[in-house]
């Protein structure tokens, strides 16, 4: 009985899981708004020739999600 209830470490898991993939659907938005040229495809930072961060953004946060919301 007590694998069903949740501890406050699973709570956790859940909060970050929701919140990486929430994140996620914001990155995976990014890609196809910059194709589109509706908002910066690219961040331009000094020193740094083009910086693009959407796609590992997402992936990463993909897989933090997929961690919070393993059952271990």
């Amino acid at each position: 009985m007590n694998d069903l209830m949740p501890t406050p470490n699973t709570k956790l898991r859940r909060f970050i899981a929701h919140s990486s993939f929430t994140l996620a659907l914001v990155f995976l938005a990014w890609l196809p708004l910059g194709i589109l040229q509706i908002i910066p495809f690219v961040f331009e930072l000094q020193g740094e020739p083009r910086l693009r961060v959407h796609a590992a953004a997402a992936v990463g946060c993909l897989m933090i999600a997929a961690w919070g919301f393993w059952e271990s």
